[in-house]
């Protein structure tokens, strides 16, 4: 794999992978992927994605620390954040790491295509004084 891709999904769960890309795939995205926090690093260095998904629970890392990571690699990439379960995790928290929006799991493809198209129209990263938006289900509570 060389040159770039506009979304990198770093998902450990297969099905939602495929999912997720297939999806986006259909709106004219090139999209590339990785099952755990290692190869998401090495594929953000070599592919330099405008967006990158990240799963806060990886078999190898949680997503605060590959989000810490990632932003080294790329400091203009936009990141989301996605999880069933986000014990401890605060907005201030995705706030300092510059985590564009936040997804509940199960992920809702709809708002997640809307997030992402309009992020790689804009190049990635919003302002560090944005507010990360909150996409959830329905299924659980809101972040406030």
């Amino acid at each position: 794999m060389n040159g770039s891709c506009d979304v990198l999904i770093v998902e450990d769960s297969g099905l939602q992978c495929i999912e997720m890309a297939g999806f986006l795939q259909r709106a004219g995205l090139t999209v590339e992927s990785a099952a755990d926090a290692a190869t998401g690093l090495k594929q953000a260095r070599l592919l330099r994605p405008t967006v990158v998904l990240l799963d806060y629970n990886l078999p190898d890392m949680n997503g605060v620390l590959l989000a810490e990571q990632v932003r080294n690699i790329l400091p203009n990439a936009a990141l989301i954040m996605m999880s069933g379960r986000i014990d401890g995790l605060s907005e201030d928290t995705l706030k300092d790491l510059g985590i564009s929006v936040f997804l509940n799991k199960p992920v809702p493809l709809g708002p997640l295509r809307q997030a992402v198209v309009k992020l790689v129209q804009e190049g990635g990263r919003r302002r560090a004084a944005d507010t990360p938006s909150w996409i959830n289900t329905g299924l659980g509570g809101t972040r406030r």
